[in-house]
């Protein structure tokens, strides 16, 4: 085995038991309530104060509490990799701003999201967050107002109450899907921004109105900004089979840095979800290799080992598939005869 593998060794086992989390719960550890999520989280601002790991801020005139699950399980350092995650609740009708199939919705355990800041944390030897997003994971606020202008403020507002708390240098942020929405833009209105890395994000959606809970913003727009600025270091990940969020937007997205003057990686990669639209293991990897500052083929290399592995896995599992297949209809057959 060369250098080159044995540095990313550890990175390579963390993706190895990706979803698997096991960390022992904490005494803080609750169970946060689907329904009471779906229809919008109030907090007060003691409520708030109550919260070890959360802020209480302010945007557009309103009050959030925005919780976020801090871990230094694998190292300390002054700028954390902060995690975004994707949307939740499934689709929303944008006519009526009401959920249009919530079967997918669940409790959440905090002791799980505290455990992924611990593998993270790990994974990238330093602090950790995952940072929760408007109306879930125990931050206030209704979810249906996700990927607007509010969240994009809200988000930014916390990022900020949280470096000021921890005396933090800045952030290395990490995004899935609508997360990743939230990240391009951040890394345009910020400048403590390092790493960034974007997985499965749908960039270039807008639909302006006078309500910012419910104004859809174009992260696109920063582009010129980050193209000139130096200081971040931009990765996309894509899953060109990606059935949620089509590769042509995320590409366009990487073609408009190019047009801008900068070349941004891309690294593609396969899911193992039906929609192969999750990549936060390829997403992770890459922000830990970018916090240790590998290049951008030393990431690659890393990342194309776990792609072989997820491709064996989708193989397995077409094949396991077409046999229950063939299965049902012999069963079928039989019954006519």
């Amino acid at each position: 085995m060369s250098a080159l593998q044995m540095s990313f060794r550890p990175l390579l086992s963390a993706i190895a038991v990706a979803g698997v989390l096991t960390a022992a719960a904490t005494a803080e550890a609750e169970t946060l309530r689907k329904d009471q999520m779906l229809n919008g989280v109030t907090m007060t601002q003691a409520q708030c104060a109550a919260i070890q790991q959360a802020v209480w801020v302010n945007a557009y005139g309103h009050d959030f509490c925005v919780r976020y699950y801090l871990s230094t399980a694998g190292g300390e350092g002054r700028r954390p990799v902060v995690f975004l995650q994707g949307d939740q609740f499934g689709p929303l009708d944008g006519k009526s701003f009401t959920w249009k199939d919530t079967s997918g919705a669940h409790d959440v355990d905090t002791a799980d999201l505290m455990s992924f800041a611990d593998s993270f944390s790990k994974m990238a030897k330093t602090t950790a967050i995952y940072l929760a997003r408007i109306g879930v994971d125990g931050s206030s606020g209704d979810h249906r107002s996700r990927k607007t202008l509010l969240e994009l403020r809200l988000m930014d507002v916390a990022l900020e109450a949280i470096k000021r708390r921890h005396g933090f240098e800045g952030f290395h942020l990490v995004g899935q899907s609508g997360g990743s929405q939230l990240l391009a833009a951040l890394i345009g209105m910020r400048q403590d921004i390092a790493c960034a890395v974007a997985g499965s994000g749908q960039f270039l959606t807008s639909n302006m109105t006078g309500d910012p809970g419910r104004a859809y913003f174009d992260s696109s727009k920063y582009i010129p900004e980050v193209a000139r600025r130096q200081s971040v270091r931009l990765m996309i990940v894509t899953d060109q089979t990606d059935k949620q969020v089509p590769a042509k937007m995320q590409n366009a997205y990487v073609e408009k840095f190019r047009k801008a003057g900068r070349a941004v990686p891309q690294f593609n990669v396969e899911a193992t979800d039906d929609k192969h639209h999750g990549v936060v293991q390829y997403t992770r990897l890459a922000a830990a290799g970018c916090v240790l500052g590998k290049s951008d083929a030393e990431i690659d290399r890393a990342i194309q080992t776990v792609v072989k592995r997820a491709r064996d896995f989708n193989a397995q599992k077409e094949r396991e598939a077409q046999a229950k297949t063939r299965m049902s209809s012999g069963e079928r057959s039989d019954k006519r005869s």
